[in-house]
């Protein structure tokens, strides 16, 4: 006779198992993305990009790869208005 509660205990330990594998690469991601934000900010500034803009292109990187839907709004945009 299958036990019910068991079959239950190993769904939900799959379960657990797979968020946390997806939490894992979720966070892996985010740091290599913060990484390659950090490099296009470094290698604008290098480049000899000014400060602002620089910010503004490793920012308009970081939101494109974390919410590709999203759009940016800078406050001079929001002050145009």
């Amino acid at each position: 006779m299958i036990n019910p509660d068991g079959f239950e205990e190993l769904v939900a330990g799959i379960e657990t198992e797979l968020n946390q594998a997806v939490i894992e690469k979720r966070g892996t991601v985010a740091v290599m993305l913060a990484r390659i934000a950090g490099a296009v900010y470094t290698e604008a500034i290098a480049a000899g990009v000014p400060h602002l803009l620089a910010q503004e292109m490793a920012t308009d990187y970081w939101a494109k790869e974390i919410h590709p839907q999203a759009v940016v709004i800078s406050e001079e945009a929001e002050d145009d208005e």
